[in-house]
């Protein structure tokens, strides 16, 4: 039973018909929709394919809407995508047309506030450089210093500018209104500074029909958000790992000791942290990973992250199943290896400045109780999944089982390490909770014969989670 959750992108590589459902069940457990890409009407009929592939796959999926942030991008390539070599021109100007390998459009009022002569600009992860020939009102003339592949949409950024943009800006809030309408349970925000931006886009939600049980998702992309990341933390759901975007703010060789910083900061703070960009990006073009690739997912797994994210490799690669087949491969061999101590050393410690609360307390029994005995697994019953999401950040040896009424709060787990959400119906005897706490471990054939552990409130309905029991097939059969 893998652990790590597998987050797709959708894409053109999704459309053929059927190729959702096998991305479902190779072993995604959560759908992302970019934005940035596509039209409205396009974002609409995707949510409601994702809608559809999830019920033909008999599965709860999380729905990610990613809107696009304050991101400059070049307008649309005539063909799809140009490939520039070193010394060629390129002009960045205002024009709607397409562009080709001569120039492109990019949607910005005037260039002479953006860049000065001489100053780099980079292209999408940054791996194609140019540098400032000339400025003019409405164009930027550029020699290409370093080549490769460009493609539409392609995201553009001027490191010596110094722009200032909200989050959570018109545009992404229209993006937001289509999102909600077509269904979704997390909404991620690009660029976040700090966060006043997560403070913005929730009040905005929870004024919403439906926006009160969307979570945030906070896109640690820029060098700021690094210094802003407890409060970030504090007011998200979960952060995101964007090692694209970010990898260009902060030093490159700087980049995996950030990576690892942010994952043992979610961590301790009960959040859950996904690790995005390039994990198997070689896999858009071929059928299996490098080693690598291989290599970096199993350290990210290893660093205690609750997801992998595929973007290219699922959204527009030739590859999208067999991509998620592979993260299901190497997260799942990896986690044999995993050791939980210095994850809840980490949490712990970042508890030891206050009392901690009663509900971290019982996850906290149930998780000592569940490695003392052997347990198959752990049973939280939830309402909002906390009591879930605080057993799994102690990330216990054995896999944690959340049963709820509540279609949203199984979803929204999907994300969380080490949690499987099922249906549960109302128990108003904790006889009856019992169980059915040892029929859904026995349904999931868990390995293991051991007993099972049980935290819930007691009385059963409505009482915050106070309760730690073990329940052992022999209750049953006497």
């Amino acid at each position: 039973m893998r652990r790590t959750k597998i987050l797709a992108t959708v894409g053109p590589a999704t459309t053929p018909p059927g190729r959702l459902v096998e991305l479902i069940r190779a072993g995604a457990d959560a759908l992302r929709l970019n934005f940035s890409h596509g039209s409205d009407d396009d974002h609409r009929a995707t949510l409601e394919l994702m809608h559809q592939a999830a019920r033909q796959a008999g599965r709860e999926v999380a729905i990610v809407a990613d809107v696009p942030g304050p991101k400059m991008r070049i307008r649309t390539l005539a063909s799809g995508e140009v490939r520039l070599k070193a010394a060629q021109r390129w002009r960045l100007d205002t024009y709607e047309a397409p562009g080709d390998e001569r120039r492109v459009g990019l949607e910005v009022p005037s260039f002479k506030s953006l860049a000065r002569r001489d100053d780099p600009v980079l292209l999408g992860d940054g791996s194609v450089e140019l540098v400032v020939t000339e400025v003019g009102a409405s164009a930027l003339e550029t020699r290409v210093v370093s080549g490769g592949v460009v493609r539409s949409q392609a995201g553009v950024y001027f490191p010596r500018a110094r722009l200032r943009a909200t989050a959570f800006a018109p545009a992404d809030r229209r993006a937001a209104e289509i999102a909600l309408e077509g269904g979704i349970d997390y909404l991620a925000l690009s660029f976040v500074r700090d966060s006043v931006d997560l403070v913005a886009a929730r009040r905005w939600l929870d004024r919403r029909p439906g926006g009160e049980s969307v979570g945030l998702i906070a896109k640690i992309e820029r060098a700021e958000a690094l210094d802003a990341i407890e409060g970030i933390l504090h007011d998200s759901d979960g952060i995101m790992v964007a090692r694209g975007d970010l990898g260009i703010e902060v030093p490159l060789e700087r980049l995996a000791v950030e990576q690892k910083r942010l994952i043992h900061l979610a961590n301790a703070q009960g959040r859950f942290v996904i690790v995005a960009t390039q994990m198997l990006l070689s896999m858009v073009d071929s059928p299996r990973p490098t080693r690598a690739e291989a290599t970096d997912v199993a350290n990210a797994v290893l660093d205690g992250t609750d997801a992998v994210m595929l973007s290219e490799e699922s959204a527009v690669g030739h590859f999208p199943v067999e991509a998620v087949q592979w993260l299901d491969r190497i997260a799942a061999t990896t986690e044999l290896t995993f050791s939980p101590r210095s994850t809840r050393e980490r949490v712990r410690s970042a508890q030891s400045g206050q009392p901690p609360s009663r509900d971290q307390s019982v996850a906290s029994a149930a998780v000592a109780l569940a490695e003392s005995v052997g347990a198959r697994a752990i049973v939280a019953p939830t309402h909002s999944g906390r009591t879930a999401r605080l057993v799994a950040s102690l990330r216990p040896a054995c896999p944690v089982v959340a049963f709820s009424r509540i279609a949203e709060t199984r979803r929204h787990l999907a994300l969380v390490r080490g949690v499987r959400a099922y249906p549960s119906v109302t128990h108003a005897r904790l006889p009856d909770l019992r169980r059915h706490a040892l029929a859904i471990v026995a349904a999931l054939h868990i390995e293991g014969d051991g007993p099972v552990v049980l935290t819930a409130g007691f009385p059963v309905e409505g009482r915050p989670t106070n309760l730690v029991t073990l329940v052992e097939d022999s209750d049953f059969h006497r």
